[in-house]
């Protein structure tokens, strides 16, 4: 972890600079009630994720080896269930089906660290745009897998702390989200752990990751203890019958 620095002679204070990584605020898109709408948006955050996984699949069996990849399969039946789920008959299983791809991708061995980073980003913005419609269930699944985010390390290191990044940010729309309470204390604690682990990895890493690591670390503990009136209501029924996956 670095020092903190004195006041410059600009006047620029690193406590308040702390709490903001960066100087843009990040983008989230508002939820998307349309289902034409969403589901040109699921179908082009696949596309984005097929461009750079077909370029980058690690283990070729052929010249055109990821055209028959199950990731690569995956996330093309996904538009097509984007587009089905907006006709009259809409599933109601979508927002929750359209994160298994992705979260398939994270999980998944052969995709290199660009493949990874866009799977998380893609992931966190089908978050963003199914939030209010995402079940507790689905959480669940998305802290087990950014929990056991699996891919290339060392080849290059803007890459991999760009899918750190993205794992945070993914644990923190889980934390944020309207069902979040239904994550329950064992999913909680696995959430904070990943991200302190982050934490201690960004310490050897680059300032950005350190400050945005720490920035997502503080903001994870405030909503734990901003949940702490819930504990005892029933809202962590769900960990007695599911348990986070085991890396």
């Amino acid at each position: 972890m670095g020092r903190p620095r004195p006041l410059t002679s600009g006047g620029i204070d690193p406590i308040a600079e702390e709490s903001s990584p960066s100087r843009s605020p990040p983008h989230h898109p508002a939820p998307c009630a349309d289902p034409a709408a969403l589901a040109c948006a699921i179908s082009a955050q696949a596309s984005a994720v097929l461009a750079v996984m077909r370029r980058g699949l690690r283990h070729p069996r052929a010249d055109d080896a990821a055209a028959d990849h199950p990731l690569v399969a995956s996330l093309k039946a996904l538009r097509r269930l984007a587009f089905a789920a907006a006709s009259p008959q809409h599933s109601p299983s979508l927002p929750a089906a359209a994160l298994r791809p992705f979260l398939d991708a994270v999980r998944s061995e052969d995709a290199g660290a660009d493949a990874t980073s866009a799977a998380l980003a893609a992931l966190h913005e089908v978050m963003a745009l199914t939030a209010p419609a995402l079940p507790g269930s689905a959480l669940r699944e998305v802290v087990d897998a950014v929990a056991c985010c699996r891919f290339e390390a060392g080849a290059d290191p803007a890459a991999e702390e760009d899918v750190l990044v993205r794992m945070l940010q993914a644990l923190l729309a889980c934390l944020r989200a309207p069902a979040a309470p239904a994550l329950g204390d064992q999913h909680v604690l696995t959430a904070v752990n990943t991200c302190f682990r982050v934490v201690h990895q960004a310490a050897a890493k680059g300032d950005l990751l350190q400050r945005f690591s720490r920035h997502v670390m503080h903001e994870l503990v405030r909503l734990v203890f901003a949940r702490l009136p819930q504990i005892g209501a029933g809202g962590d029924a769900d960990d007695a019958a599911v348990k986070p996956e085991v890396c």
